[in-house]
């Protein structure tokens, strides 16, 4: 039995991207070359090579093996990849038109609503890495030689017998195969190509999101704190929070399709990435004649946000897991606008508001009749809870600092909530006793630097 590669052949196809993204194209393209060479079926590296062939204005063979590669990939279940390589038929200028189209339809007719091919199973692994140094002539190749020799290699790919079936069965995946395969193949046709060397910012948090992104190829990490690049391209994410890391065929940012919320995190690539990117203005476009694309993207985005505030709300969690869908089933959706009131001071919550997308500002008014900014609120949290729980009026007022989407749970549905989730009245007891605390100790360090102010 074969030795099992070394770190360093496992990353080969890596460092070809970070060259090429890096403006060393020769030498990214000679390691795709070796990699190819040594396995005619390391896909990624014939894609990265079929991308450099068409920006070198060499489409002849580059276009025949895109279309191969998305044969490849759909017999691997991987409809991102294969979407990524249907998409550079069309950055060939001189394709001709509606060249793309019976790509996209194939991944379509595999993955769409209603596929015999659809199954509950999971895309076929990556292909092993394979020991493929850049040695001998090839370290030296540039130029139209080293382009002649990466079609020579790219024509072993299409010479060679794939071991994966062609009409086996492919992994039933959320959104996509919820759509008929006219739609989706509308949908597909919508995304663009984006690469991303190491260190680069896919998602700023703060920021208006326009886009929806799905990995191909690559991994991010999904961190709090995370703020734009300064003057020298660096940033401080020491202090940043990692909540989640991201692999091929991840779907992120798909809430600014639906809400103008600012992003609630970063996504930074860890090593280089490609990326599916759709616009809102792309998808909205697709909508007006595909009812069905703006019908289960809502869907979609709606249970991924209900999947997120169930892993990050503590009064979600403070219920039963197979009792969570009867207390989700009470809340209403309700939407804000910047500057909407959601509760006012002094006067009693009408309800329970859960935080699902966005922003609020917590302010108060202290005795001399000043505006205090007591929190920001966002995704998770919970407005209203002391008015509710201790029965006494609102201590704040809560308004909208962005476009928000929150769960609102009214008065009556509230109290026979907490009759029947007992351990839900104790999580919001222990939230509103802290939050009261929490005001009036705000209120009264305010007072104190008012009066160190006039002493001076």
């Amino acid at each position: 039995m074969a030795n099992p590669p070394s770190p360093r052949d496992a990353s080969s196809l890596d460092q070809a991207w970070s060259l090429v993204l890096g403006g060393r194209r020769d030498e990214g393209l000679r390691r795709c070359v070796a990699l190819l060479e040594a396995d005619p079926l390391q896909l990624g590296a014939a894609s990265l090579a079929v991308e450099l062939l068409i920006a070198a204005e060499r489409p002849a063979v580059a276009r025949e093996v895109a279309a191969r590669l998305v044969e490849a990939y759909l017999r691997r279940s991987d409809l991102p990849a294969a979407t990524a390589a249907a998409r550079l038929v069309l950055s060939d200028a001189g394709a001709p038109k509606g060249a793309a189209k019976p790509l996209y339809a194939a991944i379509a007719k595999a993955f769409g609503k209603g596929s015999a091919r659809l199954a509950d199973v999971p895309p076929a692994p990556p292909p092993l890495p394979v020991s493929a140094p850049v040695e001998g002539p090839l370290a030296k190749l540039a130029g139209t030689a080293l382009l002649d020799r990466t079609e020579a290699a790219l024509q072993a790919l299409l010479a060679a017998d794939d071991p994966f079936d062609a009409d086996g069965k492919v992994t039933q995946l959320p959104l996509f195969s919820a759509l008929p395969p006219k739609a989706l193949e509308q949908l597909l046709a919508a995304f663009t190509l984006r690469d991303l060397p190491e260190g680069a910012l896919a998602i700023t948090q703060g920021d208006e999101g326009r886009e929806a992104f799905v990995v191909v190829r690559g991994a991010l990490s999904v961190r709090k704190g995370v703020q734009s690049e300064g003057a020298e391209g660096t940033r401080d994410e020491a202090a940043a929070d990692v909540l989640a890391v991201l692999g091929p065929g991840a779907i992120f940012g798909e809430m600014a399709l639906v809400s103008d919320a600012p992003r609630a995190a970063s996504v930074v690539a860890l090593e280089p990435v490609q990326l599916l990117v759709a616009s809102r203005e792309a998808l909205e476009a697709i909508a007006q004649t595909e009812a069905a694309v703006g019908k289960e993207l809502s869907a979609f985005c709606r249970n991924r946000m209900m999947a997120n505030l169930v892993r990050h709300s503590a009064i979600l969690n403070a219920v039963a897991p197979a009792q969570r869908d009867d207390l989700m089933a009470r809340f209403e959706t309700r939407t804000f606008q910047p500057g909407d009131t959601l509760t006012q001071q002094d006067q009693d919550a009408d309800g329970l508001f859960l935080i699902a997308s966005g922003q609020v500002r917590v302010t108060g008014v202290d005795a001399d009749g000043d505006k205090l900014v007591l929190a920001e609120l966002g995704p998770g949290d919970v407005v209203g809870e002391i008015s509710l729980v201790l029965r006494r009026p609102a201590t704040a007022t809560v308004t909208a600092s962005h476009p928000t989407i929150a769960l609102h749970l009214p008065r009556q549905q509230f109290q026979e909530a907490i009759r029947e989730h007992a351990t839900l009245l104790q999580e919001l007891y222990e939230l509103a006793t802290k939050r009261e605390e929490e005001t009036r100790s705000v209120v009264a360090q305010q007072a104190l630097d008012v009066g160190d102010i006039v002493l001076v």
